[in-house]
């Protein structure tokens, strides 16, 4: 059967999250109101007098947050939503992060999976209908049926938020955590089955399809939070003690560091496969054994519990590496194909965990995190970059070392190859980041220049349109005479002798002084102009504008009815690029201002603070969406810096990267390394396995 359309019950869906968080009101206040009965029934039951005491002081404090907590829910309810339409699980753990926690995180943490398992319990046949309509009506996102805005986890994330704003304890909050979102399932399941009511086609309304669920993976995981702890405080020595290697020394062993070494000389490495090939030893982990029997093979070569862990770590990180949606089939492929080495890694060396600096780790990174400058494998220079990458992970993989050498071998050999493919790219890179260090530099003194001469007293009554010009082009011609400047001259080049004869010449009251000098004004006007490459056209209109301005007050000063001034709307940029900066950094100019009475300021921040350098990012442009990597900003942050695959470079300032946000013409694709993702959901998981 047919799926039906997708705008329409993408609409629908739409109007359905939105419904939902307005019903959050209704719903927190039906769990409230009963709270106090059950909770007193709860807290009869307990044998602990002190967590009987918690609880009951808990209730109360519910009973005076009763309004607050109502009406503000369903804003937590949308914030939560967005968080999970963008893609954000909201987990506030990360794998990284497992040694720092303090004994009350690990605790709320654990809570807040055990209250999200309850939520799902409770509510598991309307959920479970819920879903199949979703899939049903082609509105299962990408990360699966379990994935949807609407799922339990995000109420129960919706109460965390909530209980964290709210002026209670910890320990009031904890128990709120607790208690409250299995309160809240018969109205939450009554939502459910209204929402799957509504997006059910027609056709399907008698007998609702029920889709199979797929087992999520890192469910059947038996980690937990303490056993990832341990494995990460691991001592490196540990391994070395252990009995023996996993594999034991064969003929092909003592020829593998010379092999590696050479897959630094990529023009080498068919020799090299033809030297593997004919010499690999009788290992499992290719084609010829699949890679559950290569598992089960490592798992009886385990001699402690924590190479038992480590190999179900790596494990799930490659499947959640395999999954992402970011990650081109060819990059899955290869990634599914490094899992026995890194199997045998995890045997022999737990540091792989613990050290980011690990040269398998480093590997792994460095092979996901670059494939996201490509978002098809028809783009130039992707072919490139998979040719280096099989053939260094070939090399690898026939070698069946099980050390961190191996790996760092290989790490050094995809660098450099990597780092020689790609010249061009480093050189408009370099070439871009000394333009716009000069420009950020010019302009943060044109701007302190700037507002010296704002403050001057001959600044009070002149027209906004000299100070525009006095304060922008010419600001920057000041401070580029200073930068240049070697004579420690009090005024290089003269030119601050231009901004009292403009300041004066534009005034009914002060003309009279610069009567004679609007030749040599003008002459070094153009000259100064000149020497930061300022466009002609733009020097002969400013030079227009300010001869009509002191026409003006020439009229004024002698009673005569004054001119009308032809050269008004002059255009301001809060920060300015030369010609040839904006040509060798790929500048896109801000949108232009017209100036009025006033100057618009520059936005004072970044409006996504997760935009950090390395982040890739898709660009609209009048072609299509692109993909670029933030590769530098300036030290002030006025200026930043993107490159594409090709080589080319694109740079903005704050105003017009805000501007492009705003516009939704910027998706951020990753800001944080891909393999540290994928520990994180690791992570996840053992914190759901902790609970149950």
């Amino acid at each position: 059967m047919r799926g039906p359309q997708q705008p329409h019950y993408q609409a629908l869906y739409r109007a359905c999250i939105k419904e939902a968080a307005a019903q959050g009101q209704g719903l927190m206040q039906a769990a409230l109101a009963r709270a106090p009965g059950e909770l007193r029934q709860v807290a009869a039951a307990l044998a602990d007098v002190v967590e009987r005491g918690l609880l009951l002081e808990a209730c109360d404090v519910l009973r005076d947050q009763q309004p607050a907590l109502v009406e503000s829910f369903p804003q937590a309810l949308l914030a939560e939503f967005a968080h999970a339409i963008a893609g954000d699980r909201g987990s506030p753990l990360s794998f990284e992060s497992l040694p720092l926690l303090g004994d009350e995180q690990l605790q709320d943490n654990t809570d807040l999976v055990r209250a999200c398992a309850a939520l799902e319990e409770a509510v598991r046949p309307q959920l479970a209908e819920l879903e199949g309509t979703l899939a049903e009506a082609q509105l299962t996102p990408v990360g699966g049926a379990q994935g949807h805005p609407l799922r339990p986890e995000v109420y129960v994330r919706s109460i965390y938020r909530l209980a964290r704003q709210s002026p209670v304890s910890p320990a009031v909050r904890r128990r709120w955590l607790r208690h409250l979102p299995g309160l809240m399932a018969p109205e939450l399941a009554r939502i459910y089955a209204g929402i799957a009511q509504r997006l059910r086609p027609e056709e399907a309304i008698g007998v609702p399809a029920r889709a199979a669920v797929r087992e999520d993976l890192d469910r059947a995981t038996q980690l937990t939070i303490r056993e990832l702890r341990k494995l990460m405080a691991g001592e490196p020595r540990e391994a070395a003690r252990s009995e023996g290697a996993v594999f034991h020394e064969t003929e092909f062993s003592h020829t593998v560091p010379a092999a590696l070494e050479m897959v630094q000389d990529m023009r080498k490495v068919d020799q090299l496969m033809l030297r593997l090939r004919q010499r690999q030893a009788a290992m499992p982990g290719r084609e010829r054994d699949s890679l559950e029997a290569f598992r089960a093979a490592l798992r009886q070569e385990a001699r402690r519990p924590a190479q038992e862990l480590g190999l179900e770590v790596v494990h799930l990180m490659i499947e959640n590496l395999v999954a992402d949606p970011r990650l081109l089939p060819g990059v899955r492929t290869v990634v599914r194909e490094l899992e026995p080495p890194l199997l045998r890694l995890a045997l022999v060396d737990p540091r792989f965990f613990s050290d980011r600096g690990h040269p398998g780790r480093q590997l792994l990174q460095e092979i996901t995190q670059r494939s996201l400058a490509w978002s098809s494998a028809s783009e130039p220079g992707f072919s490139v970059y998979m040719d280096t990458l099989q053939q260094a992970t070939d090399a690898l993989l026939d070698a069946h070392a099980g050390g961190p050498e191996s790996f760092e071998i290989a790490l050094l050999a995809l660098q450099e190859a990597w780092h020689e493919a790609q010249p061009r790219s480093r050189r408009n890179r370099e070439r871009a980041v000394r333009a716009l260090i000069r420009a950020e530099q010019r302009n943060l003194l044109a701007e302190r220049l700037g507002r010296e001469i704002l403050e001057r007293r001959e600044a009070q009554g002149a027209p906004a349109e000299a100070l525009a010009f006095l304060t922008g082009p010419w600001a920057q011609v000041l401070a580029q005479a200073r930068l240049t400047d070697m004579s420690a001259s009090e005024d290089p080049g003269g030119y601050g002798w231009v901004v009292t004869t403009v300041l004066w010449s534009v005034q009914p009251a002060l003309v009279g002084r610069a009567a004679r000098q609007q030749v040599q004004m003008v002459h070094r006007i153009r000259e100064g102009l000149a020497s930061i490459d300022y466009l002609p056209a733009d020097t002969q209109r400013w030079l227009k504008l300010l001869s009509a301005l002191r026409d003006f007050a020439l009229s004024a000063a002698t009673g005569s009815p004054p001119p009308v001034a032809e050269a008004r709307g002059v255009e301001r940029v809060s920060t300015w690029l030369a010609p040839l900066e904006m040509h060798e950094s790929g500048f896109v100019p801000d949108a232009p201002v017209v100036l009025a009475t006033t100057v618009p300021e520059p936005p004072d921040s970044l409006p996504v603070q997760d935009l950090v350098i390395g982040s890739y990012v898709d660009l609209l442009r009048a072609e299509g969406w692109e993909r670029w990597q933030l590769t530098w900003s300036s030290p002030h942050g006025l200026l930043f810096l993107f490159s594409h695959a090709s080589g080319a470079t694109r740079s903005m300032t704050r105003g017009r990267l805000n501007q492009v946000l705003s516009q939704g013409a910027l998706r951020l694709v990753s800001a944080h390394p891909v393999v540290d993702g994928a520990l994180d959901a690791v992570a996840r998981a053992a914190w759901r396995n902790t609970s149950n």
